[in-house]
């Protein structure tokens, strides 16, 4: 980016090209922070997007396979069936609830003597779910502990091909490892030539600016929103809520520079949290972030129905909310469909 020029280099296909703007906003997103821990990269897989649930997927399916080889010791079969989950945000507890049901409510079924050996770990250096209300999150640990899933507290100090080191000193084998620890930003982010915060992303004023990082000063026509910025002194969470408020805000603040009207700073507005464990478990918590006491707190059934209902107003065409429905009746009718598998 040449903000001096108004100028967005481009490459594509191998070719390169210039396109040229008036206002510019990035919102590129970030990815997975391995916090400098050694083999993060090499070994684990991440949780971001398709390509990396699909990578997940391919191997749960590999080691399933490879565990029924004749002459497979039950050591390495142990290991293969081992599913461990570094990170107990939402995140990383939502994908130990959804791996757990696959177990429990499929997998018993297709192939009952493997999935008597499945191993479920989530390990997270303090507790899970730390944003929510401490009852929700002793609720959500309970649940999670029914279903089958071990929760270590420890930090991980290291990762090796095979195994997991841990600060306490032990040592935890796995089949496939899922990295779930927050963000942190991207090669291109950091490439950029503006000021960046403490943890590498773009800093920006209350007007989501960035600034020229060789002089300081607000570069007027350039903004950043999403996992990718961070707001200088008041940072905001790396949430779908937050980035949907900004892009909201600066869509509104392009309408209104348009036609010459002044728009206040951007302001958030927290309307909650929610994440759900296994079928029918959910948490709910709705009010002040910053407050150890919501103004309402939700657990159970009711609370699964409301997270669920909350992803559907998510999908952008009603084709894929009738999908996700009609996908959603049917698997917990018939099961999921396994086929493929």
């Amino acid at each position: 980016v040449n903000h001096e020029d108004q100028v967005v280099l481009c490459e594509a296909d191998g070719k390169e090209f210039e396109v040229q703007y008036d206002e510019l906003a990035i919102c590129t997103g970030a990815q997975g922070s391995t916090f400098g821990i050694p083999g993060v990269i090499e070994h684990a897989l991440p949780l971001r997007d398709v390509s990396d649930a699909d990578a997940i997927r391919s191997t749960i399916i590999k080691n399933l396979c490879e565990s029924q080889i004749p002459g497979v010791t039950e050591k390495e079969k142990r290991r293969l069936l081992h599913f461990v989950i570094v990170g107990g945000g939402p995140t990383g507890v939502e994908f130990a609830g959804e791996l757990s049901n696959l177990v429990k409510e499929d997998l018993r079924k297709l192939m009952p003597n493997v999935a008597s050996s499945v191993r479920i770990t989530l390990v997270e250096a303090r507790d899970i779910l730390g944003s929510f209300n401490p009852d929700l999150r002793l609720y959500a640990e309970r649940i999670l502990n029914q279903s089958g899933v071990e929760i270590v507290k420890a930090q991980v100090n290291a990762v090796n091909p095979q195994s997991v080191m841990l600060s306490d000193g032990s040592e935890i084998d796995y089949g496939l490892l899922v990295w779930s620890t927050g963000v942190g930003p991207t090669p291109f982010i950091t490439s950029l030539p503006f000021t960046k915060a403490r943890d590498g992303r773009l800093e920006v004023d209350s007007f989501l600016r960035v600034k020229d990082a060789e002089t300081g000063d607000t570069v007027e026509n350039v903004f950043s929103l999403g996992d990718c910025s961070c707001i200088e002194g008041s940072p905001l969470p790396t949430t779908a809520q937050v980035a949907e408020q900004q892009g909201k805000w600066l869509s509104s603040y392009f309408n209104r520079l348009k036609v010459g009207v002044e728009t206040g700073a951007f302001q958030y507005r927290h309307l909650g949290q929610m994440s759900a464990m296994t079928t029918g478990s959910a948490v709910t918590d709705l009010g002040d972030s910053k407050s150890d006491s919501p103004q309402f707190k939700m657990s159970g059934f009711l609370s699964w129905v409301a997270w669920r209902a909350v992803y559907l107003t998510k999908l952008g065409s009603f084709q894929n909310k009738l999908y996700v429905v009609l996908n959603w009746i049917t698997t917990q009718a018939l099961g999921r469909d396994l086929t493929r598998w």
